[in-house]
C-alpha cells in the first residue's frame, strides 16, 4: 500500500524538481544560494525513486545507467580523498607547483584534487541530474510520456519567457539579469544554452508526434492529434536562430533529420513507394546537408575569430600534464589560469573551456574518461537497441536519445551541460531513455519498422 502511494508522488516530485531547476538553475556560477535549495530539494526525490527502484527492480538497461551514474558520482567524491605526497606529485605540472610552494613555504596538504572545497561543490551540483535521472527510471511507462510532455512544456515556456524578456528596457526591474544581456535567453542566461533547450524541445516534440500517431492508430485520440506536435516542433525549430547560436543552427537541422528517421516519422521503406514521403524526405535531406556545410564553414570562421579552439587545445595540454588524475571537478579557473599559453591571459578570467570534453578530460584524468567513455558506450548501445524496437515505449527512447546526443554534440564548442537546468533536463531524459529501452518492443527479424502497430498484435504491458 505504501509503494503504490509512494509511486503516485513519483511522477509530481521529478516535474516539481524540474521547474525548480528552470526556474533557479539557468546560471552557470551562481552566489545566492538557489542552488543549495535546488540540491536540498533534489534528496528525497533521490531517496523516493531508489526506494521505489529496490521494491520494483529494474531492467539491466537502467542497473548499466545507475552503475554508469554512481561512477560519475565517483569521480569528485575520490578527487576528495587525502592523498601520499608522492601520489600527489605524480602529474609533472604538480611537480613545478610543488616546488613553487616549497620556495614560498607553503605547507601542502595533498587530496587528488587541486581545489578540494570546488570539487565538494561539484559532488554536490550532481545531486538534481542524479534525482532526476533516478526518478525517470522508476516511472511506469504511462508516466514517462507525461514527464516528456512536461519538460516540451518547460521549454516552450521559455521561449515565451525569452520573448517578454527582450522587449523589456534593457534597465527595466522586471529583467531577469541586471548584469548580463541575456537576448532571447530567458530563464537561462547564456542564449547558446536556449537554443541547445529549443533543439531538445524539437526533438521531443517529433517524438510524442510518432507517439501520437500510434495512439490514433488504437483510436485513443482523434485522427490528426500528431500535427499539434508536428507545428510545435517546427516552431522550436524556428526559434533556434533567435537565440544567435551558431552551434545551434549547426546542430538544430541534422537533428531534426535523425529524429524523424529514429522516431518513424520518415521510414526509408516508405520513401520509395510515396511521392509525398520523398519530396518531404528530399527536404530533410537538403537541409541537413545545409546543415553540415554551415558547420564546416562556422568551424573555419570559429578557428579565425574566435579563440574556444584555442582555450580546448589549452585544456587539452594542461590536462596532459595533470593526468593520470586530472587537475579537480571545479577546479577549471584557478588551473587554467595558471598554466594557460601567454595569448590567453586575458583582462577577464576564461570560465569554460567551451568544450566540455577537452575540460572534463582536465580536471577528472583517466577516471573521468572511464566514465565518459561509459556513457558514450552505453548511448551506443542504446541507439542500437532503438533502431531494432517499435512501438511507443521505442518512440519516446528515441526521441529522448537523439535529444542526449544533440546536447553532447553542442558540447563539443560550449558547455551546455554547466547549468543545473540542462543538467537535470538531461538526467531527466536519459532516464526515460533507458526505462522505455528496457520495456520496448523489439522488432522479429525481417518485418519492416512501423509506426503504427500491426492490427491485432497485442504488444506488452508497457505498451499498451
Amino acid at each position: 500500500m505504501m509503494i503504490e502511494r509512494a509511486r503516485r508522488f513519483l511522477l509530481p516530485a521529478v516535474s516539481i524538481l524540474l521547474l525548480a531547476c528552470w526556474l533557479g538553475g539557468g546560471v552557470t556560477v551562481d552566489d545566492t544560494g538557489i542552488d543549495l535549495g535546488l540540491q536540498l530539494l533534489a534528496l528525497p526525490v533521490l531517496l523516493l525513486a531508489a526506494w521505489l527502484l529496490l521494491a520494483d527492480g529494474a531492467s539491466r538497461w537502467v542497473q548499466a545507467g545507475i552503475v554508469i551514474a554512481l561512477l560519475i558520482v565517483l569521480v569528485p567524491l575520490v578527487q576528495l580523498l587525502p592523498i601520499p605526497m608522492a601520489l600527489w606529485q605524480l602529474p609533472p605540472a604538480r611537480q613545478m607547483l610543488a616546488a613553487d610552494l616549497a620556495v614560498a613555504g607553503v605547507q601542502v596538504n595533498p587530496h587528488w584534487s587541486l581545489t578540494p572545497a570546488a570539487t565538494e561543490r561539484g559532488l554536490w551540483a550532481l545531486l538534481p541530474a542524479l534525482a532526476a535521472f533516478l526518478g525517470a527510471c522508476a516511472l511506469q511507462p504511462r508516466e514517462r510520456r507525461l514527464l516528456v510532455l512536461a519538460i516540451l512544456g518547460l521549454v516552450v515556456f521559455n521561449v515565451f519567457f525569452a520573448f517578454f524578456q527582450a522587449g523589456l528596457p534593457p534597465d527595466s526591474p522586471l529583467r531577469l539579469y541586471q548584469d548580463f544581456s541575456n537576448g532571447f535567453g530567458g530563464l537561462l542566461v547564456n542564449t547558446n544554452h536556449q537554443a541547445t533547450a529549443c533543439i531538445i524541445g524539437m526533438v521531443l516534440a517529433l517524438g510524442l508526434a510518432a507517439e501520437a500517431r500510434l495512439r490514433e492508430a488504437r483510436g485513443e485520440v482523434r485522427p490528426r492529434h500528431h500535427w499539434r506536435y508536428l507545428g510545435l516542433a517546427v516552431f522550436l525549430l524556428l526559434m533556434v536562430p533567435l537565440a544567435t547560436s551558431r552551434a545551434g543552427m549547426v546542430i538544430v537541422l541534422p537533428a531534426f533529420a535523425v529524429a524523424l528517421l529514429l522516431t518513424g516519422l520518415l521510414r526509408p521503406r516508405r520513401i520509395l513507394r510515396s511521392r509525398r514521403m520523398a519530396a518531404i524526405a528530399l527536404v530533410v535531406l537538403v537541409l541537413a546537408v545545409v546543415g553540415i556545410r554551415a558547420g564546416i564553414g562556422w568551424m573555419g570562421v570559429d578557428q579565425v575569430d574566435e579563440m574556444r579552439h584555442e582555450m580546448a587545445a589549452a585544456a587539452l595540454a594542461i590536462g596532459q600534464a595533470e593526468a593520470p588524475l586530472g587537475s579537480g571537478v571545479g577546479s577549471f579557473v584557478p588551473a587554467f589560469e595558471q598554466a594557460a599559453p601567454l595569448a590567453l591571459k586575458l583582462p577577464q578570467y576564461i570560465n569554460h573551456a567551451h568544450n566540455e570534453f577537452a575540460q572534463w578530460w582536465m580536471t577528472s584524468g583517466w577516471l573521468g574518461m572511464l566514465a565518459l567513455a561509459a556513457v558514450i558506450g552505453l548511448l551506443l548501445a542504446a541507439g542500437w537497441r532503438v533502431l531494432r524496437s517499435e512501438g511507443r515505449q521505442a518512440v519516446l527512447a528515441a526521441a529522448c536519445w537523439a535529444a542526449l546526443v544533440a546536447v553532447l554534440a553542442h558540447s563539443w564548442v560550449d558547455y551546455p551541460l554547466r547549468t543545473l537546468t540542462l543538467m537535470a533536463t538531461c538526467g531527466a531524459l536519459a532516464g526515460v531513455m533507458l526505462a522505455a529501452v528496457g520495456d520496448a518492443r523489439v522488432r522479429l527479424r525481417g518485418r519492416p519498422r512501423t509506426v503504427a502497430p500491426v492490427s491485432g498484435d497485442p504488444g506488452t504491458a508497457a505498451e499498451a
